[in-house]
């Protein structure tokens, strides 16, 4: 009898390891730290509204830490690495609701796509360059640290903006000593350099179009295994260029843009993109008049979209 009570109890505390039902985890942005006020004014209207724990994750932060350690760092190097402390925070609870801003989300789709058997039922990609970005703005550039390459970059992309050979100067983010120091060229993405493209070791891969086929159709079941996808943007963003990328869509090499249904990834179906439309569960919720930084703690994309969507995951 004492054996079996003691059994229980072993099997008991095993099993309450996962002791909530939902859990949302937000990632933050480039030049963000997990605990900016935007995203604690998200937090604390997500648990007031839903009485759902929301976590910041305290990984990469601003331009302030060791180079190794900042929104800096390479993709590579960020997604594994914030994988690990992602996975034990999700072990509380029976699925989780992820939410990125802006790199964030880019960050949070490459963690689902490498997570076998992951317990995120909503991806919520907020304001996020989910189809990369053809330019990067000069603001950006301009407070890195004095003489380091993305600085030398910036002053050579605003000569390059004022002497007409921009499209020339794009080829830069693509060279390996700036996509080993600056994490949004490593998903930069011009048309007309994608022999350039291909070469670079994250966002070929993350969206499929690398790999061997066993490691592209794990990616693909780990992403279309979401429930829901949410896409927030907006046409004001004036910070991911072009705004679309924010909900899939983007331009082509004659600078037109083209809607999510009409990308190479949403035709292919590289990552499984077209499979979750075609079951409903893509959402797009399009905001006017916000700025990038706006959409974190906008009262009316947390009431209009974010609001709804985790609404959506406690009743189901």
């Amino acid at each position: 009898m004492v054996t079996s009570l003691l059994l229980l109890a072993i099997l008991g505390s095993t099993a309450g390891i996962r002791t909530e039902k939902v859990g949302v985890l937000l990632m933050h942005g480039f030049w963000q730290a997990f605990d900016t006020q935007h995203h604690l004014d998200f937090k604390d209207f997500v648990e007031g509204k839903t009485g759902v724990k929301v976590h910041l994750i305290d990984a990469f932060n601003d331009l302030a830490a060791p180079p190794t350690e900042s929104s800096l760092t390479p993709m590579w190097i960020q997604v594994p690495a914030i994988l690990e402390q992602v996975k034990n925070i999700s072990a509380q609870y029976e699925k989780i609701i992820a939410v990125g801003f802006s790199q964030g989300g880019v960050i949070w789709r490459a963690m689902i796509e490498s997570w076998d058997n992951h317990n995120v039922d909503t991806f919520i990609s907020l304001a996020s360059p989910q189809h990369g970005i053809s330019d990067i703005p000069v603001k950006y550039l301009e407070p890195l640290p004095k003489h380091s390459i993305p600085s030398t970059l910036s002053y050579s992309y605003k000569l390059g903006i004022s002497s007409g050979i921009k499209e020339v100067l794009k080829s830069l983010f693509y060279l390996p000593r700036v996509q080993n120091v600056f994490a949004p060229s490593n998903y930069f993405l011009e048309p007309k350099l994608r022999h350039l493209y291909l070469q670079t070791a994250f966002f070929p891969r993350l969206n499929n179009e690398v790999g061997s086929a066993e490691e592209k159709q794990r990616q693909k079941n780990n992403f279309q295994s979401l429930r829901k996808l949410l896409l927030i943007g907006g046409p004001d963003d004036g910070t991911v260029i072009p705004w679309q990328s924010q909900i899939f869509g983007f331009r082509t090499a004659d600078k037109k843009i083209v809607p999510m249904e009409e990308t190479q990834f949403y035709k292919d179906d590289l990552f499984g993109l077209k499979t979750l439309d075609e079951k409903g569960a893509i959402t797009t919720c399009i905001k006017g008049g916000l700025r990038h930084s706006d959409f974190p703690n906008s009262s009316e994309v947390l009431n209009d979209c974010v609001l709804p969507a985790i609404q959506d995951v406690i009743s189901n």
